[in-house]
């Protein structure tokens, strides 16, 4: 596959260090037994509802896809499980999943969550490893990628290894980033959410914004920041993204290499901006879920409707 494997050590390493800064502030992997972390500041995992209203929502998409296309009790390799959140909550609903992951840390970390999982009727089985895609062995009714195909650079020879790993009817699954069609338009949606998040005090912090309202001339400078700021993934002020090598491609690429391999079934908008949003809410507890439901249930409307832009798509591929 043209490997490099400089690329995977940098990769290792920084979501070795994420996921261990993660862990000592209270972290919990699990979609069904998170809690409250202020560790996180503007992130869904900062609070049980927001990882609901977001990861929730993407896992129900993808238990939907699975269910419509593909049918019950899968065998499933999750690539780049991270974690291993998505992974145990496909386990959980009956499926048979080896997950892999080139961290060692954060394989560690979905071994000691999946040990004190107490939710064990009707589930499938489920395995993790440490390993590239690249060394995955094996037959799959489908193969999947959460998040994680992004990061990898030679996205052909991706989805052709991804092709010889499944069963002759067997299938491609993943919800990756398309912030190539995330616009200036859409910025501006954010921008006012957070102005008047911020002129209400529901938004952590209001000096980000408030200052932006001075005058035109600033308010289209913060536009411009929130911009680059889903495009890239980071905060203005943040050196580098979650990883080395985050958004080595983009989503049109990702689909146009799917499409040579895969019969297309089905493809279907993801979220918008709600994954940088929701934990910026500050209030107290009716207010955070009054706003956070609402701005959701928004967001989702906007999107379905094309007022606004996704910046995540799913994809279904049947295997040619």
């Amino acid at each position: 596959m043209g490997i490099n494997s400089k690329h995977i050590e940098e990769e290792a390493k920084a979501f070795d260090k994420r996921i261990g800064e993660r862990i000592e502030r209270g972290f919990v992997p699990d979609l069904r037994r998170t809690v409250q972390c202020d560790y996180f500041y503007k992130s869904f995992w900062r609070d049980p509802l927001f990882v609901r209203l977001y990861l929730g929502w993407i896992m129900d998409g993808l238990l939907s896809a699975l269910k419509t296309h593909c049918g019950p009790k899968l065998s499933i390799l999750d690539v780049g499980c991270g974690a291993g959140y998505m992974s145990l909550e496909l386990a959980r609903h009956g499926h048979n999943v080896e997950a892999i992951d080139i961290s060692p840390g954060c394989i560690k970390t979905a071994r000691e969550t999946l040990a004190d999982n107490p939710y064990k009727k009707g589930f499938g089985s489920l395995k993790y490893a440490v390993m590239p895609f690249h060394e995955a062995k094996g037959r799959y009714d489908v193969v999947m990628f959460c998040v994680s195909m992004h990061h990898m650079s030679k996205i052909d020879e991706v989805v052709k290894k991804a092709h010889g790993l499944l069963h002759p009817n067997g299938h491609l699954l993943f919800y990756e980033p398309c912030h190539e069609r995330f616009r200036k338009q859409d910025a501006a949606q954010v921008a006012l959410i957070r102005g008047i998040l911020s002129l209400t005090g529901h938004w952590h912090d209001p000096t980000e914004v408030t200052p932006s309202m001075s005058n035109e001339r600033a308010l289209l400078r913060y536009v411009d920041e929130v911009h680059r700021e889903y495009i890239l993934e980071r905060d203005k002020n943040e050196p580098e993204g979650q990883s080395p090598h985050d958004l080595e491609v983009s989503g049109q690429e990702i689909l146009n290499a799917a499409k040579k391999r895969f019969v297309q079934i089905e493809t279907r908008k993801g979220c918008s901006f709600t994954y940088r949003l929701l934990g910026g809410i500050r209030g107290s507890e009716e207010e955070i879920r009054n706003l956070a439901e609402f701005i959701t249930a928004y967001e989702r409307l906007a999107v379905s409707h094309g007022y606004i832009s996704e910046n995540m798509f799913y994809f279904v591929g049947k295997k040619k």
